[in-house]
């Protein structure tokens, strides 16, 4: 059986709305914004997530920093969870650096794929499948805002369009 796929807008709400869902930010404002992220540690994920696993050495190399900088850098990203680094069993002198499963996301994000897997993933339903689909995420985002939800999941209900437009 062969549905008509969803418009553009339409599955653009449904996502919002499932962000909101889970106390995750939509589209509007991205969860790598609330990180606080210099431009030398943006940099630096995502050249570990281009080249993993990658010694430390190599990355100072291709910023043209000194070991001890990235060492900073990394550290800071390692708080944050995106990151961890590991001696290599061959030789304990270098250690590598390596995304960890928010790291991934978080690069994930910020490159939009997050948005076009849900895209594909919601493209699979037929468009009433997608209005109840839609429903029971409004339903759960409705409901943690009556449960004393998170301020922005508040903020965006006052902010989203009305049912009616967004089905």
């Amino acid at each position: 059986m062969t549905t008509a796929p969803a418009s553009s807008d339409r599955l653009a709400a449904i996502i919002a709305d499932m962000g909101h869902a889970f106390h995750a930010p939509g589209p509007g404002l991205p969860n790598w914004l609330a990180q606080d992220l210099t431009l030398a540690q943006v940099r630096t994920l995502f050249l570990i997530a281009h080249e993993a696993p990658l010694p430390m050495g190599r990355i100072a190399e291709i910023l043209g920093v000194s070991v001890a900088s990235v060492s900073g850098i990394v550290e800071r990203l390692e708080r944050h969870g995106l990151v961890v680094r590991e001696h290599r069993t061959d030789d304990r002198r270098i250690v590598d650096c390596i995304l960890t499963d928010v790291g991934h996301g978080l690069i994930d994000e910020m490159s939009g794929r997050r948005i076009e897997m849900a895209r594909q993933a919601l493209g699979v339903l037929a468009p009433d499948e997608l209005t109840e689909f839609h429903r029971l995420v409004c339903l759960i985002a409705d409901r943690s805002i009556a449960d004393g939800g998170a301020a922005e999941v508040a903020d965006f209900a006052a902010a989203r369009p009305s049912r009616a437009a967004a089905t």
